[in-house]
């Protein structure tokens, strides 16, 4: 009996020890899963953090090489053969933005001034790239040069045709691997597949350097998908992504040694040791003192190691026997607790900020938003819009008590947690931080306007949840632009309104991309010769659920969610569409579209609307543009570069809204627009005997040599009044109500039959009410 129950406690210590060793074997398996799940998640999205680098790169040389060939003395020189005038124009502007390289090719992609000496010896691959003249500046190149490969943006030279094309790059070497290194926080290799070889830029030790200048097959392929990489005698989890350029293939590697990925795992791997080895030590009292009644609490403890292994971690091991098993289950739990507090913690970081923190009885909200931050990253780049968004952090984190809590919601806005703020003082309290963190703006020795709004709500007035007092901070944001110092507090009632304004933010771009908005187009009356020759082009849209939606709503919605260059790309592309079918009618009319803020600092916006003419056989001078005043106040600099762009190629301008804004005449002097079009509340007031304004803007106009358009021309007063004082081209009901495209012919042959006909002011009165009346008003 003593060698049987001698042989059973063998086995129950044989047992323990089994399933201490397979819960150990099932946690650390997991664990390294997810640890390697991590640091490639973190590659990937390194990835992307090196993407738009390499996009902001593109901008800078987009834009350089795009003001260098726009510069008029440039140009001059290129034409002459001024090669002295070249290479400084060249090097002015190459100092400017940091770049490495300036080409100057001509139409046959032959070398005429070149910074890079390797660059002259490539000339035939070079040419390839002109082939396809379209999409030549849709996207950036990259080409091996020598010993090395460079990044860079051709641009043509027009005078106005294309004499020549001029190229701008940085060069892709270790310098730029070692800055994506520092912003992703792992081993970078950038590999350019050349025609006469591969070139490869890396931040790898000097094992890794020399692997690196090994074939490419050292280097994964382009995936979706980590890899286990060794070069030398290093393993590294790498991640590739091929970079969308023309020209020669570039693949951005990311490596981390896995040294480095699966120290973590080492860590809890040593602590989970010390653990197994004292539940072992447990495991052989337990056999010794309850032999008898060791098998079924084993098993139990077996199948709480096959929860512990799939993740269950809710379960609670019970078990029978003494109080060794007791206590050996117990560390089960402990254990399988613990598991699952941190990964709940993990969980729980990776989602959450502590915004809600605090046990006050009352607190306040304050949601601060940068409105115009995108603006300033589309003219000044992403590093000046990072700085600012730091400058701005700084300044709520120093002014805000010491109490509050401060944390980024969003891109573009800053949340702060008062415990303890009364409604009265809220207000006070935000006006105060919006205040100190607009005043004296300056970076880079740059003075900024930040345009800040500001919600507040309440806790608990108005939510006692954390989602609902996020939801309602944000309906308050949205009521800021109207209110006093853009400070508002939310009222109990709006979140209806809000959330017909979340449908028609998400509708509208489905609207947008499923073509389900329209254009009419409004006559215009040149006053002179009394005849219609253009028009201008707005956007309707009819919402399934909500009917018509009024412009003046959903175009401001689509400007505040980053939305408004895909309504313009929309508009432009339906109007220079219609303008071609009118053309092959034979109606050539010139159309008026108007553009928002951000389009005028698109640096895009040249080639895409140049396109659409070329595509439908449209001329450039018959597109006509309007933007308003603020819209070029915005950034004045890059609004008159990128005018000055398309006037070259012949399309025209106008100030709409002329007078609601803030220029200046010596601002307005320099911008290169052909019109001023009157906002229709002045010439409401006009008609009611306060015409000055009206007066005044049109002798400016025509002082600086700009046509006059008046736009709301309702009733027959304010026609015989522009008439009077020489308005070029009158607009609005009295003419005509927005017409749809398949009435416009009919409307302009009866027009121009009608109104040149009509030599007094009765006869013309009668000849517009005709009109109307055909037009259906």
């Amino acid at each position: 009996m003593g060698s049987f129950r001698k042989r059973l406690l063998v086995l129950i210590i044989g047992l323990g020890v089994v399933t201490q060793t397979v819960t150990l074997a099932a946690v650390l398996a997991s664990t390294r899963r997810t640890v390697e799940a991590r640091a490639a998640e973190q590659l990937r999205s390194g990835g992307s953090l090196a993407e738009q680098l390499m996009r902001f790169r593109a901008g800078q040389l987009a834009n350089g090489v795009a003001v260098l060939a726009a510069d008029f003395g440039f140009r001059e020189a290129v034409a002459s053969g001024d090669a002295a005038t070249i290479r400084s124009a060249a090097h002015n502007n190459a100092q400017r933005i940091g770049a490495d390289m300036v080409l100057l090719l001509d139409t046959h992609g032959r070398v005429l001034t070149s910074t890079a000496p390797a660059a002259a010896e490539a000339a035939g691959s070079l040419a390839s790239l002109l082939e396809d003249v379209s999409s030549v500046r849709d996207q950036p190149s990259f080409r091996v040069f020598g010993a090395h490969s460079y990044q860079f943006f051709l641009a043509p030279v027009r005078t106005p045709e294309t004499i020549a094309w001029v190229a701008m790059g940085f060069v892709a070497d270790e310098a730029l691997a070692q800055k994506i290194r520092d912003l992703v926080g792992s081993q970078v290799a950038i590999v350019t597949h050349g025609s006469d070889g591969v070139r490869v830029a890396a931040t790898l030790p000097s094992g890794g350097r020399a692997a690196a200048g090994s074939p490419a097959g050292a280097f994964p392929a382009p995936s979706d998908l980590p890899h286990i990489t060794r070069l030398r005698d290093t393993d590294y989890l790498s991640f590739a992504r091929r970079l969308d350029t023309r020209g020669d293939a570039v693949d951005l590697i990311l490596l981390k040694p896995l040294q480095d990925v699966f120290a973590p795992y080492r860590d809890l791997r040593d602590a989970m040791l010390l653990i197994d080895g004292i539940a072992l030590i447990l495991a052989a009292l337990v056999g010794a003192v309850l032999g008898r009644s060791a098998t079924r609490p084993i098993g139990e403890l077996m199948r709480a190691a096959r929860r512990i292994e799939q993740g269950q971690y809710e379960t609670a091991v019970n078990v029978s026997g003494g109080d060794e098993f007791r206590r050996l289950a117990a560390t089960f739990n402990a254990m399988q607790s613990n598991i699952a507090a941190r990964e709940a913690d993990i969980t729980h970081h990776a989602y959450h900020d502590p915004l809600t923190r605090g046990t006050e009885s009352r607190a306040a909200l304050v949601l601060i938003e940068l409105r115009n931050l995108r603006d300033i990253n589309a003219s000044l780049g992403h590093q000046v819009g990072d700085e600012v968004l730091r400058e701005a952090s700084r300044r709520l984190k120093h002014n805000a008590a010491a109490a509050d809590t401060v944390a980024r919601l969003g891109e573009t806005q800053l949340l702060v947690i008062a415990p303890g703020c009364s409604a009265e003082r809220s207000l006070l309290y935000a006006e105060q931080l919006v205040a100190v963190m607009r005043t004296g703006f300056h970076l880079a020795g740059v003075a900024l306007d930040l345009r800040l709004a500001c919600g507040v709500c309440l806790f608990p007035a108005h939510g006692r949840s954390a989602d609902e007092l996020l939801q309602r901070v944000q309906v308050a944001l949205e009521d800021a632009d109207e209110a006093r110092a853009r400070v508002a507090m939310y009222r109990p009632g709006q979140d209806e309104q809000h959330r017909r304004r979340l449908t028609l933010i998400t509708d509208l771009t489905s609207a947008i991309d499923q073509d389900r908005l329209t254009l009419v187009y409004q006559p215009k009356v040149a006053m002179a010769t009394r005849s219609v020759q253009s028009l201008e082009a707005l956007v309707r849209w009819t919402h399934p659920q909500l009917g018509p939606v009024p412009p003046a709503e959903f175009v401001p919605l689509a400007e505040s969610t980053g939305g408004s260059r895909r309504l313009t790309n929309w508009v432009l592309a339906a109007a220079v569409r219609q303008m071609g079918e009118w053309r092959r009618m034979g109606l050539e009319l010139d159309l008026a579209v108007n553009l928002s803020a951000p389009d005028i600092l698109d640096p895009d916006l040249c080639d895409a609307v140049l396109a659409l003419l070329r595509q439908h056989r449209v001329a450039s001078t018959s597109l006509l543009l309007e933007i308003t005043e603020s819209a070029v106040m915005r950034d004045p600099q890059v609004a008159v570069r990128n005018m000055q762009l398309l006037r070259i190629a012949g399309v025209r301008f106008s100030i709409d809204d002329f007078g609601t804004g803030h220029s200046s005449l010596s601002q307005l002097s320099v911008l290169p627009v052909d019109e001023l079009k009157i906002d229709r509340s002045f010439i409401s007031q006009a008609t009611s005997g306060a015409a000055t304004i009206v007066t005044s803007t049109i002798e400016l106009g025509h002082s600086m040599g700009l046509k006059v358009v008046a736009e709301g021309v309702e009733e027959p007063a304010a026609w015989n009044l522009l008439r009077r004082l020489g308005c070029d081209f009158a607009q609005g009901y009295l003419i005509s109500p927005p017409l749809p495209a398949a009435q416009v012919p009919a409307f302009i042959g009866t027009a121009n039959q009608l109104l040149p006909a009509s030599d007094s002011t009765v006869l013309q009165l009668r000849a517009l009410e005709q009109l109307a009346e055909r037009s259906g008003r």
